[in-house]
């Protein structure tokens, strides 16, 4: 009897092994897919000139040497990064397993090819950045040939020699246009680009993108995720409404923007979460504004002073982005004396308004932009009876535009960069932005974002990019 009670518990315990062993297997292959949402738009997947949103899946399918974090950079393209003591030579040594997803090697070579295509053809704003490097400006507009660019290769290292010391152009480089490219990619289907990120595109139809994992990608072993589902979706709210159907596991930048009319609702939900971004809001007064009374520092400088955005942080985006300045609300006596001050520099210009409305544009649709700008306009109105209308129809000339630019690094004076060469400035610090004042400033903006709980390993760069390849779903 005995005998056959051991019999038995030894059956018994080989079933619940096996059972056991074969649902850790089953586990093992569960494959983790994760689901989001972008809005409808017209996606070419190019480095060297994206726009808006595409940026999200640019980082996805592509990498740079570096990806910024917070405080600095981490290393994936490259295993090492030197420079010189004045920060004017950099040395990126690339790792010895990179390759394309097609298994074609990518080297040092690989990335000065690309970096010389991509300042021969990009026609992008963002090709500002690469101007840093000594003589790229000048080859850019065909000046000089490429053997007097800043650009050498050693091995499998890449040397940059800088026009000026940037103490963190290892940031710099984290961006897409210092991405490697292949130029057979342009007449490529974008379910066929040739890529060197963590993910390829699987399939692209109307209401779908499908990103699968790259096999070829170098740390392809520590990617969780299979897939990424993208849903299409051209209308905000119906995107949104995706999220509380549990349709999506992520809602919000950089995919699609959060709706401004559902911004009261998203602040009441667990799921919310909030990330410091280095995007920057302001308003310009475009070159070709043939009023020139705004050109006057003096006047800029009053129009600042009575902007709010530290209201537009709270009120507004509801989520606390910062002024980007040190700016407190305006007290009545700011007020009273800018009011004052503006009426005595019309006087002495001898300066009366047009009978004529100027206009205030933002972007059609951009109910969040038209928000910040009638914020700011409303005080100009109100203190300097400036006869102003806000409006989204170009048709006729814009004499003030509320425009939103990513720093990409984590210095906020790199972006006296980007203003000197899209407004012709020479601002080199704070306080001589202060008191030139090409544009008005109004806030840095964080990205308020909703994430179910089963998303592990979310972040939120300061460039407010999001990379899957670290996401473990749950």
């Amino acid at each position: 009897m005995k005998i056959l009670k051991l019999l038995l518990i030894s059956v018994f315990s080989f079933l619940l092994f096996a059972c056991g062993e074969d649902k850790t297997e089953e586990s093992e292959k569960v494959e983790q897919i994760f689901y989001t949402v972008m809005p409808k738009q017209e996606y070419k997947l190019n480095p060297q000139s994206y726009s808006g949103n595409e940026r999200v899946l640019l980082t996805q399918i592509f990498e740079g040497l570096t990806e910024l974090k917070t405080d600095g950079v981490r290393l994936v393209s490259v295993l090492n990064i030197e420079h010189s003591n004045d920060y004017k030579e950099w040395t990126f040594t690339l790792r010895d397993d990179l390759k394309w997803s097609d298994g074609e090697k990518i080297t040092a070579n690989t990335y000065l090819d690309s970096w010389l295509d991509t300042l021969e053809n990009s026609k992008s704003d963002e090709i500002y950045r690469m101007f840093v490097i000594k003589g790229a400006k000048d080859f850019y507009n065909k000046k000089i040939n490429k053997n007097s660019l800043g650009l050498k290769i050693q091995d499998n290292k890449l040397i940059v020699t800088l026009n000026t010391p940037i103490k963190n152009f290892n940031e710099w480089v984290s961006n897409p246009i210092f991405y490697p490219v292949r130029k057979e990619n342009i007449n490529l289907s974008l379910n066929k680009k040739i890529v060197n990120g963590a993910f390829k595109v699987s399939s692209f139809a109307d209401d779908e993108i499908i990103l699968e994992r790259n096999e070829n990608y170098w740390d392809n072993i520590n990617t969780k995720l299979k897939e990424v589902k993208i849903s299409l979706v051209e209308d905000g709210i119906m995107a949104y409404e995706m999220f509380p159907r549990n349709e999506i596991d992520y809602f919000g930048e950089p995919f699609y923007s959060m709706p401004f009319d559902r911004l009261n609702q998203v602040n009441t939900l667990p799921e919310k979460l909030v990330f410091p971004t280095t995007k920057y809001w302001y308003i310009s007064i475009p070159n070709e504004n043939k009023e020139k009374f705004f050109d006057k520092s003096e006047i800029r400088k009053l129009m600042y002073a009575v902007s709010d955005p530290e209201f537009m942080g709270k009120v507004i985006l509801e989520n606390n982005s910062p002024a980007i300045f040190t700016h407190p609300h305006p007290s009545s006596d700011v007020l009273n004396k800018a009011k004052e001050d503006f009426e005595k520099i019309k006087e002495k210009a001898n300066f009366n308004f047009s009978e004529t409305p100027y206009i205030a544009y933002y972007e059609n649709n951009n109910l969040l932009e038209k928000k910040l700008l009638l914020s700011t306009v409303k005080e100009w109105i109100g203190q300097f009876k400036i006869p102003v209308r806000v409006t989204s129809n170009t048709d006729t000339s814009i004499t003030f535009k509320i425009e939103k630019y990513l720093l990409g690094t984590n210095n906020m004076n790199d972006l006296y960069y980007y203003i000197n060469y899209k407004y012709g400035s020479n601002i080199k610090s704070d306080e001589e932005f202060l008191d030139n004042l090409p544009v008005i400033p109004l806030l840095q903006e964080y990205d308020t974002i909703l994430s179910h709980s089963n998303v592990r390993g979310l972040n939120l760069t300061p460039s407010g990019d999001i990379y899957l390849k670290y996401i473990n779903m749950q």
